[in-house]
């Protein structure tokens, strides 16, 4: 669908061909096209084609990355998947307002990456600490689903916001930010952080931890992202 020409699903290590097969049915059964694969342990393969039937086309045109920052560099919005809540929470999206959400950023022209971890650990927190958001599919106490069946699930709630009469697709003002220019200014915050010696030593890790948390919390646009790091500049020739 051309909706959803700026969506794209991104499998990280995916580790049996046969899952991408049927990731790539699920998408395509709900009209969804671009397929990011970061590090597959098999691909391409004949299983991953015979598991993908009608959604052949999906893995011949999907794309290869050697790392989850590749796949999702360009995209304003991006939404990791897991089932494991995290020591120090991420924020948070609803499945029930995923559809709406996801929908009116495509309607504005945005770059949307939703991301799924490997089959048997999920997304690591290294990968998830590059996502805006954390989605958690609903389930009772056994939470394990297949990656093609939360595939599908999520794939089908995009599918049904696109047809909601009550999408807010006003244009902002200044462009979100994209994902490799909030790692930028999460980058440069450390550098100069490190330069004004403010990193607790007994727990160096906390404060960035944090830091990652309130930048991907806060939605930056693009003239947002410019001023901090203008500041962020200033600071380094004055320390």
């Amino acid at each position: 669908m051309k909706i959803f020409q700026n969506l794209n699903f991104v499998l990280v290590e995916t580790s049996h061909p046969g899952n991408i097969g049927a990731c790539a049915r699920a998408m395509n059964s709900m009209g969804i096209c671009n397929l990011s694969l970061v590090n597959p342990k098999e691909f391409p393969s004949t299983e991953s084609e015979t598991r993908a039937k009608s959604g052949k086309k999906v893995l011949d045109q999907a794309n290869i990355h050697d790392n989850l920052n590749e796949a999702i560099n360009t995209s304003n919005l991006v939404i990791g998947t897991s089932a494991r809540s995290r020591s120090m929470p991420w924020p948070m999206m609803e499945i029930n307002n995923l559809g709406k959400i996801i929908n009116e950023s495509l309607a504005r022209k945005e770059k949307v990456s939703i991301v799924f971890g490997n089959e048997a650990v999920g997304l690591d927190n290294e990968d998830l600490g590059k996502c805006d958001f954390h989605l958690q599919i609903p389930t009772s106490e056994d939470s394990s689903l297949n990656l093609s069946h939360a595939v599908q699930i999520v794939a089908h709630e995009i599918y049904k916001g696109s047809s909601s009469s009550d999408l807010f697709t006003q244009a902002r003002e200044v462009e979100l930010a994209s994902s490799q220019q909030k790692e930028k200014l999460i980058e440069h915050i450390e550098l100069v952080l490190e330069l004004l010696d403010f990193y607790d030593h007994q727990n160096p890790k906390q404060v960035p931890a944090r830091l990652r948390r309130l930048i991907k919390r806060m939605q930056l646009d693009k003239l947002e992202i410019g001023i901090l790091r203008g500041i962020l500049s200033n600071l380094e020739t004055t320390s």
